[in-house]
């Protein structure tokens, strides 16, 4: 799925009103989106790049139905002459307008500003998959579906293969030994690659972060000898094997920049030399195959054409409806509409289940037996017992109110009357009313010490109001970095993206005065303008991070609640000291996080994750925007208020965010397994989940999960230790480890079954020191 803030995509985006005419620079055909397994479904289309008259750079995939007749041409001439200068050709070729790129074809037209996309995955032809493809991340952590390049069918791929013999030619020293096969990906990248900085992932092979700067390195990461030892190599390998091209495009905000690009990105994305090899040798035979194969699709459309008219009229209007092509050409939103149902029919069943057995199919009890089959441990093995007092349940209650809340603190000296983990118990569990968020959350936020006095707090507040006025002045007051290159492109990113945040609460909806930017053709008023004052006096205190784009949906918020300029500064320096590597350039911080939920999702729920496996969905990128904005844009206003204190209370965990995301799938897991059979739906129905979350039963759920997540490691850890104790245990007479040959190999069984504790999982764990903390404190007596 593309993302909403896109210049123009799906139904969901606003669509830009302009008839100023766009160049098409780029282009190559049969790149397909394959909706379901069925060769019937699939969607050819058109990957292109094109320039704005601003010298602003769009990718756009277009359906073949969805192009213009009065444009297919340039798509078609451009496909053509890839070979050719490409500024020559494309100067001559120009599109409408920008509002006839696509719109509305199912959901996975797209065009999106280059400066929007984060990073991208690429699978080159393999022997398993014949197709290569790629796969666009947004910065808002939506994705497009993948893109299949049908090289077989490419007309600029086949002309290619016909005159060079299918490999890529650069007039370069060296370049004949390191030819390769080309496929259709790797063009692409190397023509993006020439727009913009691109380079491979140092974690993930297949992941290319899209950027026009060198990743940061982030800065809990620190670098092994050998890792720096193996980067300077590759970088003076790089150098010497490749030669640098200057390109000569402008641009703004980053897209098209002049720079310099490594042809060794190109190169890096090549198919393997034995499936080049064995494409070699098909080649032939699947070139002409695909001529029978088009020749009969254009025949039989012929003969149907023909047909048609002939027949009665009332067949005539059934076959022509738009349900009836819907239905026969679409299995795939069947399917979608069918795990919708189910999904909706469970979650009505289960609001009718008395409480006491409402959530005794959460987890392991739900799909216990597959998790038995895969650990060698049972559910009695994990509960310890087989009382029902074992079962954990959640803690979910009111909100704390105005009164609750005085009764905290000392009339006297405004200091807590109440132990720290009790008051964060009681946020987590029951959330605040809105009319003390304010207040609570400056100590959520760490803006506030839990142990400080009324006039400690005042002290600070003073001291805060010195510093952001400071900080604020390093821009502000001087007019040779307002003007500068740097902060220029800085806040034209920071624009953008307020303008695009949260317009529909009504805070943040009216456009009552003129926008102070000439550049930006929009209303605002003065909540937004104090958004973009807020976040480019971030942008000045870390300076090196700069703005990334989802800082605005972080700081939104905590304007509206708090209200106060210096105060909301400090609580969004807070808020971001927690999640700051969520946005690092090189991605550090959210692979750990998907890593993380890869881990916890095959020890919670193997069965479900071999299904995401089957339908290569396990690089679970629609998570990622569930972590980056922390649920806010899958949750409404009010719910993502309650959310976010809840998980800043760190009652249980710090890492409680990975159990809200557990817990959401959990709830959807039998729909998905039972109706879901590819990546495209499976991401269509988790991305149509947004809005749509109970906020209460996924805390509940969220919270049982969490308890099982315990019992299951210490379960683990007690079955491995006494597999290991049974293997070590010698017999009297030494001629053994154990007396029962039989029972020791049943323990070396089931010990090779045990789920492996990575650091991951141990690191969810360690998390537990505040679950033993908090327990302990908040069992006395609430006024010590």
């Amino acid at each position: 799925m593309v993302p909403k803030d896109a210049t123009v995509t799906t139904s969901t985006a606003t669509t830009t009103n302009t008839e100023i005419p766009v160049k098409l620079v780029y282009s190559k055909s049969k790149v397909y989106v394959h909706p379901s397994t069925n060769a019937s479904d699939y969607i050819p289309g058109y990957i292109s790049i094109v320039e704005k008259a601003s010298h602003d750079y769009l990718i756009a995939w277009t359906p073949e139905a969805e192009i213009l007749s009065k444009d297919i041409d340039a798509y078609v001439k451009i496909d053509s002459n890839p070979e050719e200068n490409n500024e020559d050709v494309s100067s001559t070729f120009m599109l409408s307008s920008i509002a006839d790129l696509p719109e509305r074809h199912s959901l996975y037209a797209l065009s999106i500003p280059l400066n929007d996309v984060r990073s991208l995955l690429v699978h080159p032809p393999s022997f398993t998959k014949w197709y290569g493809s790629i796969v666009i991340n947004f910065q808002d952590g939506s994705s497009s579906a993948p893109l299949w390049f049908h090289d077989d069918e490419s007309r600029s791929t086949v002309l290619q293969k016909n005159t060079q013999g299918g490999k890529f030619s650069e007039d370069r020293p060296g370049n004949n030994k390191n030819q390769q096969v080309r496929w259709g990906g790797d063009e692409f990248i190397y023509r993006l690659n020439q727009l913009i900085f691109i380079q491979q992932s140092k974690e993930e092979k297949h992941l290319y972060l899209v950027g026009e700067n060198q990743p940061r390195k982030s800065q809990d990461e620190s670098t092994t000898p050998e890792e720096g030892k193996n980067t300077n190599n590759n970088n003076s390998s790089s150098s010497s094997a490749t030669k640098s091209t200057q390109t000569s495009t402008g641009s703004s905000s980053g897209s098209g920049s002049n720079h310099q690009f490594d042809t060794s990105v190109f190169d890096s994305t090549q198919m393997d030399p034995w499936v080049a090899t064995w494409k070699e040798f098909k080649w032939s035979a699947l070139e002409k195959l695909s001529r029978i194969t088009t020749f009969t699709r254009n025949t039989t459309a012929a003969a149907t054409s023909q047909v048609v008219p002939h027949l009665p009229p009332k067949i005539q209007m059934v076959l022509n409806t738009d349900a009836v092509r819907a239905t026969t050409q679409d299995y795939d939103s069947a399917r979608i509409y069918l795990a919708k149902w189910a999904a909706d029919l469970a979650a009505r069943s289960e609001q009718d289940t008395p409480l006491e057995r409402r959530y005794r199919h959460v987890g392991i009890w739900g799909h216990g037996d597959a998790w038995e089959e895969e650990t060698a441990l049972g559910v009695f093995e994990v509960l310890n017992s087989e009382n029902d007092f074992s079962i954990p349940t959640h803690t979910r209650t009111k909100p704390i109110t105005k009164e609750e809340w005085d009764s905290f603190f000392d009339h006297d000296t405004g200091k807590l009357s109440v132990g720290e983990p009790y008051i964060r118990k009681r946020i987590f569990c029951g959330g605040l009313d809105p009319s003390i968020r304010r207040e609570a959350w400056l100590f959520l936020t760490n803006v506030y010490p839990w142990d400080s006095t009324a006039a400690e707090r005042e002290k600070l507040t003073s001291e805060y109001r010195e510093s952001y006025v400071k900080i604020r002045s390093r821009w502000l007051d001087d007019p040779q970095v307002r003007e500068s290159a740097h902060f220029l492109d800085q806040k034209h990113r920071i624009d953008k993206d307020v303008h695009r945040t949260d317009r529909t609460v009504g805070f943040y909806a009216k456009e009552d005065m003129p926008n102070p930017d000439p550049i930006m053709h929009v209303g605002t008023n003065k909540n937004l303008e104090k958004l973009k004052e807020l976040l480019c006096t971030y942008n000045m205190l870390d300076n090196d991070l700069g703005y990334v784009q989802g800082m605005s949906d972080l700081l939104s918020p905590l304007y509206m609640v708090i209200g106060d300029d210096e105060l909301v500064f400090q609580a969004f320096v807070g808020f971001m000291n927690r999640t700051k590597s969520n946005f690092y350039m090189d991605q550090t911080g959210m692979r750990r996080h998907l890593m993380t939920m890869d881990a916890l999702l095959q020890f919670m729920d193997p069965k479900l994750f071999k299904h995401l496996q089957r339908t290569d969905s396990d690089n679970l990128f629609f998570c990622f925007r569930w972590f980056l904005v922390w649920f806010k844009r899958e949750l409404s206003w009010d719910d993502t208020l309650t959310m976010w204190e809840v998980l800043w209370s760190d009652y249980l965990t710090e890492y409680f965010t990975f159990f809200v995301a557990l817990s959401i799938l959990d709830q959807h897991r039998d729909a998905i397994i039972d109706y879901l059979q590819s990546f495209d739906e499976i991401l269509k129905y988790i991305n149509d989940l947004s809005m749509a979350i109970n906020l209460q039963e996924t805390l509940q759920r969220a919270e049982i999960l969490y308890y099982q997540f315990r019992q299951r490691v210490e379960a683990v850890d007690n079955k491995k230790q006494k597999m290991q104790e049974i293997l070590s245990t010698k017999n009297k007479e030494g001629e053994g480890d154990v007396d029962d040959e039989e029972q020791r190999k049943q323990a070396e069984k089931d010990l090779s079954k045990l789920p492996d504790m990575n650091e991951y999982l141990r690191r969810l764990y360690s998390g537990n020191d505040a679950y033993e903390k908090n327990n302990s404190s908040s069992s006395l007596n609430e006024k010590h």
